[in-house]
Parts: structure tokens; C-alpha cells; sequence
């Protein structure tokens, strides 16, 4: 049977929003992480040698909710996660992998309504059995439950504005801290849990206090830092505040976002001024540091976690993961990508562009990137037929090169394609049809469209475009854009996605209600209306490349892959045109980009900011 199976997943990084920490969390039996992105969960393992662990795991249970924190279940080997969403449900979900078919299987345990805003924060119990959720609510801003029957055990009191983070102490007797934008710190004993004391005095009036996390083991301290730059170490036991910790050689030029404990004596904070820092407990001192250029936003810690065996896991407000290891002075690596939807894509080689300007080039292996800042609104198009270049254009009205502006548009680029020739077809908001030349930015020719172009392709001789207003689709000459025609019949819905084959004898013309219409070129009429499988806006359409080995002539050219916004992969044939091979459910919240990379792997893009390949068997 023909099909379309998942080869390999690249993640995307964790999602982070400045001036809020982004909470990890870290597995040891799997040496993985857990972060949100979107409106996804995710698991990355940072092991290619661990057999028993997928690389990457996706969770898409919270529907249209944005998450906002996810937490690994502290029982070894448990493979249970609980995430909570911009809605205030949490879900407690498990994962199943099987090693023969390297399929991963999630299954949603359990899942609860526990706060009418954002949560912002969990905790699990050492046991595995309770949580403390935290958030922003109408009448709330927390509870712990149980995590299997959501009953109570206890309540969130002494906060008047959106608690930032909570923990629960991983050993007996159970106690529970929870810190807020009120400035309070405030302290439960339990189960059930209840309030038994509050500070607010040791952090400055006014300031946000951003986490708090208890020392592993006997638990005998808990810290809380915050926007006022002050650590602030508590009894783990009684909630009486202890001490500061504060080096007066290692003064804190930022608001701190984050801390973790490396061990019962050791842990790492991290802020807005771009440093990571390692403080003992004991002497108040500040052991270790690391430092990013901070004139750089992006370079702001608002995320990080302790591995447990002296390594370090930071999160850049750019989304970049970077990786320390205490007692050596250098950074061990870093992994950068997406965290925004991804909009722009080539293969061979791999380069991506998202909605937020960034351009990410990937180098074998996927995981090993270089990230490029280039342009501050959505990516257009990509090009990249010429070796270590790569051209991009951009809603901020430029085109670049290697981030180089080469041209300045007079009106917003709307949409582009780009063919093997290194030119691209570039369609404004002016409803002009520009022809450049990709590498240099030159206008070889333009034309004034007579009504708004809502698709466009590009391929050796021809532009096709597809007008909104008509649905109709018209093709030019592009030695000459005076000469053109339109095709004989209108899609039944405004053109989204037009694509003309490599030999130029088709053109495949996809609208916003999902069909698609297969023209011959050379007739003008339509040759099927059968391609009608999707059901939402059509986004992508790419053509399998005849492999050249076979010998097979151009009347070969036969299968066309289409990406939709119904998150959906079909694998249309001409000769058969009934016949579809399909994946669904391949990008959650939609396919944004879709392309051959040989004859038999397909790589995909979507809004989920991953980056997906895929194995096609046609026999």
C-alpha cells in the first residue's frame, strides 16, 4: 500500500515572551526536555543514543489553547507530563514508544478546569500524586489537586494578583511555596494544603516576584527571585525568611527570571542581563558565571534548568537553548530555530523563515543550525540556487541577501515564487508583478495586474497568477509579461496556491475552500476537478520530481503533493486522479509549506513552528 509515514520531526524551540520566565522542566531517565511552543506540548531528548526515547514527541491535546508550561512527572520512568494552557485547563498525559515501528503513542490521562485565565505554572508532588497549579483568575489564582480524580487538597490564599510560579517540597513533611506579580511569597503546609504564612517584605514593594523552587532532597531551603534583582532564601520547613544571597563582587545588573537547583547546596539563576550564574548556598557566593552579549535582546535568560549532573540548560529570550557545564568556562552547545510559524521554505538545502523575521539555516545533522536575525516582519519567499547564499524577501519591504538588502520595495511584497533560474516573482499590495533577478534585487520587468493577485508561480517561461476577484488564473510570458492569456475555467473560490509543473505542460491551481483544479497548459482547459480532498485553504503545491535515474521522459510526471490549512497531506496522481496517498493531522493549526526533497521524501513546514520530513512508498 502506498503511504506517507513520519521520518523526522525538528522541533521548535520554546516559546518565550519578554519580561515573563518560560518554566523547563527536565527528565533524567530520558535526558529530555519539556517546554511549550504554541499550541503544542513538547519533549525533546537530547540523547540521539538513548534507544527507548523518540527524539521528539508533540502533544496537540489543548485544541485551540496556547500552552503555557509543562512538567515531567518527578517518578523515574513514569513517562507522565502534566500541561496547562492560556484557558486554565491542565492535562496529565503519558507517552508509549514502540522501537520496532519508532512510533510514539500519547494517551491523556486525565484533564481539568481549574482557573478561568492563563496558567503560568505547575508542580508535582514527589509522590506523583498531587499538583499545585498556579495562574491568573477571576476568583482564584491557584489550586492543588489531585492529579488523577482533580479532587481538592487545599487552596491558593494570600495573593491579589497572578501568581508567577509555585513548588512543592520533594520530601516529607510536604510544604508549598507560591510567588506573585503582588510581590508576596507565600507559604502552605499540608496535605491538605494551607496557608501558614506570607512575606512581603523581603522582596522590594512593587517588584515581581518570578520563581521559586525548594532544594532537592530534605528540601531545607526554598529561594524566590524576582524583577528586584534580590535572592531570597527561606527554611524549607517553617517558611522563616534566612537570608539574602547576594555577592557583593558579582553585583546583578538585571531582574532575575529564573533559578534551578544543580544540588542541595548549589543552584543557577538566570535574567535580563544576559548572565548565568551559580551561587552556593553556604557562603552566599557567587561560584560561576557565564555571559552572553547583553546590548543583544535576544540574548536575555528568561528560562533555566539543572540536569542534575553539574550541566545547565539556559533559554535565550531568542529562543536558543544554550548548554553549560559547571567548572568549565566555555558553553558546551546551543540549539536554535523557530519558535514562531514557519512561512518560508527550500530544500537542498534546508533554509526556513518564519512569520517574526527569523531565517534558519540547517546543516546535517538537523539539529546543528545557524540563525540569522535578517528581517523584522513575516518571510515572503526564500531562494537559495546559488551555493552559501540564500535570498529572502520580507513583509518589511525589503529583499536580502545573506541579510544584505539588495532592493527596497516601493509597496508591501504580498506573496512571491521563486524557480530554478535564480529569479522570483514578486506580487505587492499595489497589485504590481515584479520580476527580480533573486541575487542582485534588479527589476528585469514589471506590469500593473488589473485586479488584486492572490497566488502566484513562477516557473522557466511562464508567471501564472491568480487573481482574486475573477478566480480566475492568468499566465504570462516571462520574456515578455504583455503576452498572456487566462485559462479557460474559474475556481469555484479566490486562488490560494498555484504551482506549474517542472515540464510547464500543467498548471495546479488550489483555492481557500480546498479544491484544487489541474490545467493543461497547452489547452488552456481544465484537465481534472477531482482534486477535492481538503477541505480548508490550500497552501502549498509541489510537483514530484521525475527521478532521473529510471529514465522515465516528461509524460512521467505524475504526483503532486498538497499542504492545507486542514492541517492535512495529500499526494495527488494525474493518470489517476481518484487516487490519493495521505497523512493527517500533520501540522497542528495547519501546512503552511510543502516540498519534494528527493523522489521520495517530502518536507513540510507549518504553524506549529516544526519542521517535518516525510518518507513516501509508492509501492
Amino acid at each position: 500500500m502506498p503511504s506517507i509515514s513520519l521520518d523526522e520531526i525538528i522541533p521548535p524551540q520554546p516559546s518565550t515572551q519578554r519580561n515573563f520566565t518560560t518554566h523547563l522542566s527536565y527528565d533524567s531517565t530520558t535526558n529530555a526536555i519539556a517546554y511549550p511552543c504554541g499550541k503544542s506540548a513538547f519533549i525533546r531528548c537530547l540523547d540521539s543514543e538513548v534507544k527507548d526515547t523518540p527524539a521528539v514527541i508533540q502533544f496537540t491535546g489543548h485544541g485551540s489553547s496556547v500552552v503555557t508550561t509543562v512538567k515531567f512527572s518527578p517518578i523515574k520512568g513514569s513517562q507522565y507530563l502534566c500541561s496547562g494552557d492560556e484557558s486554565g485547563k491542565v492535562i496529565v498525559w503519558g507517552w508509549s514508544f514502540d522501537k520496532e515501528s519508532k512510533s510514539v503513542e500519547v494517551n491523556i490521562k486525565s484533564e481539568f478546569q481549574v482557573l478561568a485565565g492563563p496558567i503560568s505554572d505547575i508542580s508535582w508532588d514527589f509522590e506523583g500524586r498531587r499538583l499545585c497549579v498556579v495562574g491568573e483568575g477571576r476568583d482564584n489564582f491557584g489550586v492543588f489537586i489531585s492529579w488523577d480524580s482533580g479532587n481538592s487538597l487545599g487552596e491558593i490564599s494570600g495573593h491579589s494578583q497572578r501568581v508567577n510560579a509555585c513548588h512543592l517540597k520533594q520530601s516529607r513533611p510536604m510544604r508549598s511555596m507560591t510567588v506573585g506579580d503582588d510581590g508576596s511569597v507565600v507559604f502552605y503546609q499540608g496535605p491538605p494544603f494551607k496557608f501558614t504564612a506570607s512575606d512581603r517584605v523581603h522582596h522590594k514593594q512593587g517588584s515581581f516576584i518570578r520563581d521559586v523552587e525548594f532544594s532537592p532532597g530534605s528540601g531545607e531551603f526554598v529561594v524566590t527571585v524576582g524583577s528586584d534583582r534580590n535572592i531570597s532564601c527561606f527554611d524549607g520547613k517553617t517558611g522563616e525568611f534566612m537570608k539574602y544571597i547576594k555577592d557583593d563582587q558579582e553585583p546583578i545588573l538585571g531582574g532575575i527570571f529564573a533559578l534551578s537547583w544543580l544540588d542541595s547546596q548549589k543552584f543557577a539563576t538566570v535574567g535580563a542581563d544576559a548572565a548565568i550564574r551559580v551561587w552556593d548556598m553556604a557562603t552566599s557566593k557567587c561560584v560561576q558565571k557565564w555571559t552572553l552579549d547583553k546590548e543583544q535582546l535576544g540574548n536575555q535568560q528568561v528560562g533555566v534548568v539543572a540536569t542534575g549532573d553539574g550541566k545547565i540548560i539556559s533559554l535565550s529570550l531568542d529562543g536558543t537553548l544554550n548548554f553549560y557545564e559547571l567548572g568549565n568556562n566555555e558553553i558546551l552547545k546551543t540549539i536554535c530555530g523557530h519558535n514562531k510559524g514557519i512561512t518560508a521554505l527550500t530544500v537542498n538545502p534546508l533554509i526556513s523563515g518564519s512569520y517574526d523575521g527569523k531565517i534558519v539555516k540547517w546543516s546535517n545533522p538537523v539539529s546543528a543550525s545557524s540563525m540569522h536575525q535578517d528581517h523584522s516582519n513575516l518571510i515572503v519567499s526564500l531562494d537559495n540556487n546559488k551555493p552559501q547564499e540564500y535570498s529572502s524577501i520580507s513583509w518589511d519591504d525589503t529583499l536580502k541577501v545573506n541579510g544584505v538588502s539588495k532592493h527596497k520595495f516601493e509597496s508591501q511584497p504580498k506573496i512571491a515564487s521563486v524557480n530554478d533560474d535564480g529569479f522570483t516573482a514578486v506580487i505587492t499590495n499595489d497589485d504590481d508583478l515584479l520580476i527580480l533577478e533573486s541575487f542582485t534585487g534588479e527589476v528585469i520587468n514589471s506590469i500593473r495586474l488589473k485586479s488584486p493577485g492572490s497566488a502566484v508561480s513562477l516557473s522557466q517561461n511562464y508567471v501564472a497568477v491568480g487573481l482574486e476577484e475573477a478566480n480566475i488564473v492568468q499566465v504570462f510570458k516571462l520574456s515578455d509579461l504583455d503576452v498572456n492569456f487566462e485559462l479557460n475555467t474559474p475556481l469555484r473560490a479566490k486562488p490560494s496556491y498555484i504551482s506549474i509543473s517542472p515540464s510547464e505542460k500543467y498548471i495546479a491551481a488550489g483555492d481557500v475552500m480546498g479544491k484544487i483544479l489541474l490545467y493543461d497548459l497547452q489547452s488552456r482547459d481544465v484537465k481534472t476537478s477531482r482534486w477535492a480532498f481538503h477541505t480548508s485553504k490550500i497552501n502549498a503545491i509541489s510537483w514530484k520530481p521525475v527521478d532521473k535515474d529510471t529514465n522515465k521522459d516528461e509524460s512521467e510526471e505524475d504526483l503532486v503533493a498538497t499542504g492545507s490549512l486542514d492541517t492535512n497531506i495529500f499526494i495527488y496522481s494525474v493518470k489517476r486522479p481518484m487516487k490519493i496517498i495521505k497523512t493527517l493531522n500533520a501540522h497542528k493549526d495547519g501546512v503552511n509549506n510543502l516540498l519534494w526533497e528527493t523522489p521520495d521524501t517530502l518536507v513540510s513546514a507549518g504553524a506549529d513552528a516544526c519542521i517535518k520530513r516525510w518518507r513516501v512508498d509508492l509501492e
